[in-house]
C-alpha cells in the first residue's frame, strides 16, 4: 500500500495488516452491524392516542335498540372519526448492542471488502496551520480521492474538525471510534499515517479478526 504526500507522491510503501485488511466478508455480520447502528439512530417517539385517551364524551351516542342504527357505546371507539387508535406506535427504545465480538468481526469485515475494492488510501501526517476549509481542500483533491471520504486520523485538531466541518463530502472520525456502518458509508477510506497505526492496535480488533 502506497504512503502519499500531501502533494499527492508517493513517500513509501507499507504492507497492510492481514488480519484487519485480508480476512473473508462476514455479510451476515455486518447486515446486523448496519442493522444495530441504525436502530440506534431512532428516536422513538412516535405516539398514538387509544380510545382511553381521546377526546370524547363518554356518553351513549343513542339508546341500544329500536332506532334503526347500529348499536355504539362511545364516540371515542376506533370505528368512530376521531376516535382512539387500535394497536398504534408507543413511544419505545429501539436500541440494541451486539457482542464485543461481533462489533469487531463486522468491522474487520468491513475494511476487508474496503480493501478488495481498492477503496483504501493512506496519508502522511499532516497538520493544518489554520482553520480555513481550503487549505483542506486543496489537499484532499491533490490525492485524487472521488465520491464520499472518510478520513481515519489518531486524534482530530481543532483546525481538522473546523476546517472539515463545511464539507458535505468528508468524514473526519478517530480511529479508536470508527465502526462498520462508518467505513461502509463512505466511497473512500482515507488513513493518516497515525490513524492507521491507531487502528491496528486498538485492542481487541486484530487479535479477534484473527481468531475468526
Amino acid at each position: 500500500m502506497e504512503v502519499l504526500t500531501v502533494q499527492g507522491t508517493v513517500k513509501s510503501e507499507i504492507a497492510l495488516p492481514e488480519a484487519l485488511f485480508g480476512q473473508t466478508v462476514a455479510v451476515p455480520v455486518l447486515w446486523e452491524s448496519v442493522r444495530s447502528r441504525l436502530a440506534n439512530q431512532r428516536q422513538g417517539t412516535a405516539c398514538t392516542k387509544t380510545r382511553a385517551e381521546v377526546s370524547g364524551t363518554g356518553k351513549k351516542p343513542w339508546r341500544q335498540k329500536h332506532t334503526g342504527r347500529a348499536r355504539h357505546g362511545s364516540r371515542r371507539s376506533p370505528i368512530w372519526r376521531g376516535g382512539g387508535i387500535v394497536f398504534g406506535p408507543k413511544p419505545r427504545d429501539y436500541s440494541y448492542e451486539l457482542p464485543k465480538k461481533e462489533r469487531a468481526l463486522a468491522l474487520v469485515s468491513a475494511l476487508s471488502a474496503k480493501h478488495s475494492d481498492k477503496a483504501i488510501k493512506v496519508v502522511e501526517n499532516f497538520a493544518l496551520s489554520s482553520t480555513k476549509t481550503r487549505e483542506l481542500v486543496d489537499i484532499l483533491g491533490r490525492l485524487n480521492l472521488s465520491g464520499s471520504v472518510l478520513l481515519v486520523v489518531d486524534k482530530a485538531s481543532r483546525e481538522l474538525l473546523l476546517a472539515s466541518r463545511n464539507i458535505s463530502w468528508l468524514k473526519v472520525i478517530r480511529a479508536d471510534q470508527v465502526g462498520a456502518y462508518d467505513v461502509l458509508e463512505c466511497d473512500t477510506l482515507l488513513f493518516t499515517e497515525a490513524g492507521l497505526a491507531e487502528l491496528t492496535q486498538r485492542p481487541g480488533i486484530a487479535g479477534k479478526a484473527a481468531a475468526s
